[in-house]
């Protein structure tokens, strides 16, 4: 029943990210940073908001629970996320 749950989830977060880069909603050199943290977090939980967390406790949240993520990738990530909140 969970893994049920967590396919159909899945499933939601990746239709609303296509729908969402194929409509232009994220710029163009943020849509790796998006595709990577839809792809990275999205596995565990809902996606968080960018707006409503500091740099910080993403730094933080990043290197709690981003063990199996590269060094790059988190670099990529918080890169991302900086590009988008300094918009």
């Amino acid at each position: 029943m969970g893994q049920m749950i967590c396919k159909h989830a899945c499933l939601l977060v990746l239709i609303f990210s296509l729908t969402w880069l194929i409509s232009g909603c994220v710029p163009e050199e943020q849509s790796e940073a998006y595709k990577l943290y839809s792809a990275k977090c999205s596995s565990c939980h809902r996606l968080l908001p960018p707006e409503n967390y500091t740099l910080e406790k993403f730094k933080e949240y990043i290197e709690k629970y981003g063990k199996e993520m590269t060094l790059e990738e988190k670099t990529e990530l918080l890169n991302g996320l900086r590009k988008y909140k300094e918009e």
